[in-house]
């Protein structure tokens, strides 16, 4: 039996000689393995120097007086001692200790009776001292292309062998790796291999199975292959000169798209739907001729674009991307733009190239990008290139050797290990640096240890001071101490890291869960909530500092607003939703914190009722622009929001000290919340938002103060409603 290909992607259909290559976790699957394949040995280094065999105690009772060791590379052979013995149901294990292995070497087992076993090193990934001893501090893992050679560098340290697979014009060429410092393997080829494909191939037992490399800059559709390029033909000015300077976190404004839903409805009338190049189209128009696509995005005055996942993802056949929808939160190679997006993905240039330039245009117009990233789990364990090349190291297991599963998708990866954790670092570094992202949001960040979040700060931030983290800080079930977990419990322990802030969406907005939909919050009419939403706009309530709080009542997740209130709110029909959806939007862009809008959301985006829509039709999950013509008008108030929040530093304080000092929020009759701000520059000195979701009408006492949003009739602020007034 052959590895498949399923779909364009590489299954995890294996041979038992690949079956051969699990570690060692439970004797029962051993058992298993053992009778059907009809091994009757298994060999593995343990430790350094120790060594471990098994006999299937159906075989000569599982008794060997003596064992020897093989040197397939010299051809000497051996007698080793036996240290210990341990006898169970079906196996008897063997100990040797005090052993010296050559890891660059392939050995053999030998029993007395002449079987034989190669010697494997996967093992080793669960021995500190090897690991310690193997770890690669280098920047240069990956394929380094020149006119002349292409070099390679794989970190394989429980690898017996590595060869590099090349093909050029429908030829392929197999070149041997050599083992060199701290578990890397290298190879230097001679020839001009610009835009060839590449795989590794790596030898943990009998046989050698392919694996992309985690280093490369690019691929071939559907990930069956790296490809090589050359870096100096990708130069492209990233345009970081045009950005506006950012002070503080909260002087963001986060707006969250897809690139597929942005341009992919037919009304969008872009040249390239659902592509980077989509993102980056000027001159977009609705029917109406109202602006859409990038020019939208300037007009609305947001200061981040927040994209949804753009590395590679497995569920999208590249070839066919119209086929499935997928939002892209299953992993495949966290290396290498998506391909679907791109215009070809077989040309190793035009997911990099066209990734690159759609940053470089954000960035032209003064709107810096964040990535979402998901460095919380793979797509498929066994597929990946981490479990090909290193079995059983990259992702965090249970105590009883099964995978750890917090991020609900059956693989966490283990994140503390020093070489994951580097993996992180370097791929956040390229994202950063060769492609111009501005920031990262992380997924389920709670499955990540609180260190490497930590220094993926700390390298982002001394390259770029603006540099924004945030992400999902939901206590996950990983298998991982709760004080060691990224999650927003521990935020005094990350200061400088934000988190979405789902008591601010529960209190203001109500029930954004499936099953509870039906709750309002403060906004939507809860007036229970009024003293809990007090507490909530003064972004004093959660967190060590004003700019760790992200400010969101939608998100790609759960229903979008309009869809719950159609729920929550059907009683006040369209208008009162509309209404109701509206104050939430302003309420988020003047609350203290991070503001973070959901693409479509100032337009009453609705996906039909559907609350997971991540492997829905394109026709549920893009952005109608129809809409930007219908509520034309409340987008302009939005617009005016956006710059009242941009143009006043009171909104955006960014220390404890700093709004204790000028906020003050009151509660006004379990009723309303009056918010009151000072500051001392700008047009205006003082402010005071009245914020009445009720339906009572309460007197206007502020008679000095002008009145710049809303509406005060007969000096009484109406029900439903939000009254900004300033002097």
């Amino acid at each position: 039996m052959k590895n498949c290909i399923i779909k364009g992607k590489i299954s995890n259909v294996y041979c038992i000689a690949l079956v051969k290559n699990i570690r060692y976790n439970e004797v029962e699957k051993w058992g298993e393995i053992m009778e059907k394949s009809a091994v009757r040995m298994i060999a593995q280094v343990v430790a350094l120097k120790k060594i471990e065999v098994l006999l299937l105690k159906k075989y000569y009772e599982g008794n060997s007086p003596r064992f020897y060791l093989r040197d397939l590379n010299s051809g000497d052979l051996k007698e080793i001692k036996i240290s210990g013995k341990y006898i169970e149901e079906q196996f008897v294990h063997y100990y040797f200790d005090d052993i010296e292995i050559d890891f660059c070497h392939v050995y053999q087992i030998v029993d007395a009776y002449g079987l034989t076993e190669i010697l494997q090193y996967t093992k080793l990934v669960c021995d500190h001292e090897f690991l310690k001893q193997n770890y690669y501090d280098g920047d240069d893992l990956g394929c380094h292309y020149r006119p002349g050679y292409t070099t390679f560098k794989v970190w394989a340290p429980t690898a017996l062998q590595m060869k590099v697979s090349i093909t050029k014009n429908n030829n392929t060429y197999t070149y041997e790796m050599q083992r060199v410092d701290n578990g890397v393997f290298y190879a230097k080829v001679s020839g001009d291999f610009d835009n060839c494909q590449y795989v590794y191939l790596v030898r943990h037992h009998e046989g050698f199975y392919p694996a992309l490399d985690p280093y490369a800059y690019s691929s071939s559709s559907n990930s069956l292959s790296s490809i090589i390029i050359d870096l100096d033909k990708v130069k492209i000015d990233l345009n970081r000169d045009k950005l506006p300077t950012l002070v503080n976190k909260t002087d963001a404004i986060i707006y969250e798209v897809s690139v597929r839903d942005y341009t992919m409805y037919e009304n969008s009338l872009s040249a390239y739907k659902g592509k980077f190049k989509g993102i980056c189209e000027e001159g977009l128009k609705t029917k109406h001729g109202n602006s859409a696509g990038l020019d939208y995005l300037v007009e609305l005055g947001i200061t981040h674009l927040q994209l949804m996942p753009i590395f590679d993802f497995a569920t999208v056949d590249e070839n066919n991307p119209e086929l499935l929808y997928n939002w892209g939160y299953d992993p495949a190679q966290y290396n290498v733009p998506e391909g679907s997006y791109c215009s070809d993905p077989n040309d190793g240039y035009s997911r990099v190239v066209e990734c690159k330039e759609m940053i470089s245009k954000l960035h032209s117009k003064g709107i810096r990008v964040v990535m979402d990233v998901v460095y919380n789990h793979m797509y498929d364990v066994n597929a990946s290139a981490f479990e090909r090349l290193v079995p059983g190291y990259y992702f965090r297991k249970n105590h009883d050797g099964t995978l750890s599963n917090g991020s609900w998708c059956g693989d966490d990866l283990n994140s503390q290990e020093h070489m994951v954790r580097k993996y992180i670092l370097d791929m956040s570094k390229r994202w950063q640096q060769f492609y111009g992202v501005d920031g990262f949001r992380f997924d389920l960040m709670g499955i990540i240890d609180i260190t490497t979040i930590n220094q993926v700060y700390e390298m982002c931030s001394s390259y770029d001071k603006s540099f924004l983290i945030y992400g999902e800080g939901w206590n996950m079930p990983t298998n991982l101490p709760d004080e060691k977990k990224a999650m927003q419990d521990n935020h005094a322990k990350m200061l400088n890291i934000s988190f979405f802030n789902d008591e601010f969406r529960e209190v203001i907005k109500g029930g954004s869960g499936d099953f509870v939909l039906v709750n309002k919050g403060f906004i939507t009419g809860n007036l229970y909530e009024t003293e809990h939403a007090k507490n909530i706009i003064s972004g004093l309530n959660r967190y060590s500092k004003p700019d760790q709080s992200v400010n969101y009542v939608e998100c790609h997740d759960n229903a979008t607003v309009f869809d719950k209130l159609y729920i929550s709110n059907v009683e006040e029909g369209l208008s009162g939703i509309l209404n109701r959806q509206k104050n939430l939007t302003i309420m988020t862009l003047l609350a203290q914190g991070i503001p973070f809008i959901h693409a479509g959301q100032e337009f009453y985006r609705t996906k039909g009722g559907i609350y997971n829509s991540y492997n829905t039709l394109d026709n549920i999950n893009c952005i109608n622009w129809d809409f930007r013509d219908i509520y034309k008008d409340d987008i302009d108030d939005i617009k005016k929001i956006i710059q009242l929040r941009k143009n006043n530093k009171c909104f955006r304080y960014a220390t404890r000290e700093e709004i204790e000092k000028n906020v003050l929020v009151e509660n006004i009759d379990y009723k309303m919340v009056k918010y009151t701000l000072k500051q001392d520059s700008g047009e205006y000195k003082e402010f005071i938002i009245y914020i009445n979701p009720s339906s009572f009408t309460f007197d206007y006492q502020e008679k000095e103060y002008s009145c710049i949003y809303g509406n005060i009739n007969d000096s009484q602020i109406g029900p439903k409603t939000i009254v900004v007034l300033a002097k």
